[in-house]
């Protein structure tokens, strides 16, 4: 196979003056969204980078087209595309990168205008972390699959009403059943099972070296590589730590995009593959699992019993919010309040009141059970 052809840019809007109203800087994009669409019309993939400012989205796709030439500043949404030589056919990829901003912002919306229903089924979206300021970077990640799955599950309701569209949805999630099919981890028996967003996901932890001059100490490597690990496998997601200027992270991750977007051979990640805190990660989707990754550290104060709530208390114990950090920068109040995860929220009480009730029944069936053989015995 060859590798991608040079990348032609098409339809990247202008960045948008902060005083204009949002729906009009939606409409521009919206635009410029169609005029990309018919420059690659035929698209066998859709590669979708977000993340906050300055995680290295732009230097993840000068990676990916194997350009040399430094990153230039991103406007809301950057478009490319890539081809890709396989035998006698050419795979094309569209590639987006939308603009700084955490999940629950504005750079959210755009990922409505780019992750669409139609595509579901070829698409692979990335999400970038800072780890030269890892304070943030949990944050950012738990933001960024809540907007992926909520998308998700929007697409798959618009799929659901049309038999082309269920074929669609029935595709994309026949891909993700069968990459779990024979793990452990997302059986009933499972204390927290993995569930998967729905498309295919990796979580890119970049400046993975300024990470560790700053924090060489290795119980910091040791629980964000295990917090990372958990929350990626229970997200059904893929996980690689990059240093920008290291050739052989970079190349690994290309080769896992190639293999996502390209259909690549996934032999040579199953060659890269690294579970030890005291290297870069390496973890490709349903190659980790809960055993391996251990129970987290107590922390006082975390009084739920959900190993991801105990995972995120114990990074953010290790690593409090700074005062003004970029990350908070991102979002405005009113931002705030309207993205606010409530739906994960009640979405997280109503499975506890349904875990609750079934333990009450399961009681109420024990006692029953029991009044019933002292019945009997006398």
């Amino acid at each position: 196979m060859s590798e991608p052809e040079p990348q032609q840019e098409a339809g990247a809007p202008t960045a948008a003056p902060p005083e204009k109203e949002k729906k009009e800087i939606f409409a521009a994009i919206s635009s410029s969204v169609a005029e990309a669409a018919d420059a690659s019309a035929a698209a066998d993939a859709e590669l979708i980078i977000v993340g906050a400012k300055n995680s290295g989205k732009s230097t993840l796709v000068q990676n990916f087209l194997q350009k040399e030439e430094p990153p230039k500043p991103s406007t809301p949404l950057e478009f490319r595309f890539a081809r890709r030589a396989n035998g006698n056919s050419t795979i094309v990829a569209n590639v987006w990168e939308l603009g700084g901003g955490v999940a629950g912002s504005t750079a959210a919306e755009l990922l409505q205008q780019v992750l669409l229903p139609d595509q579901m089924a070829k698409s692979v979206v990335v999400i970038t972390l800072d780890f030269a300021e890892p304070e943030g970077a949990l944050e950012s990640l738990t933001g960024w699959f809540s907007a992926v799955r909520a998308r998700v599950e929007q697409m798959r309701t618009e799929l659901a009403i049309s038999a082309a569209g269920s074929a669609i949805a029935g595709a994309a999630r026949q891909a993700t059943e069968e990459l779990w099919a024979e793990h452990a981890d997302t059986g009933v028996e499972a204390v927290e099972a993995v569930n998967p967003v729905g498309v295919p996901v990796v979580v890119v932890a970049h400046k993975w070296d300024v990470f560790e001059q700053t924090y060489g100490e290795t119980e910091y490597r040791k629980l964000v590589s295990r917090a990372l690990r958990f929350l990626a496998h229970q997200a059904g997601a893929s996980l690689i730590c990059t240093k920008a200027r290291d050739k052989t992270s970079m190349t690994v991750l290309r080769n896992l995009l190639y293999h996502l977007v390209f259909k690549t051979s996934a032999e040579a990640i199953g060659r890269s593959l690294q579970f030890e805190h005291s290297r870069p990660l390496v973890v490709a989707a349903s190659s980790d699992c809960f055993a391996g990754i251990g129970k987290p550290p107590t922390v006082e104060g975390c009084l739920s019993d959900l190993q991801s709530d105990k995972w995120k208390a114990a990074y953010a114990a290790m690593f409090p919010s700074k005062q003004g950090s970029k990350q908070a920068q991102d979002l405005t109040m009113v931002e705030s309040e309207q993205f606010a995860e409530a739906a994960i929220d009640e979405l997280r009480r109503q499975k506890r009141d349904e875990l609750a009730k079934m333990r009450q029944a399961a009681e109420f069936d024990a006692k029953m059970q029991d009044a019933q053989a002292t019945t009997i015995s006398t």
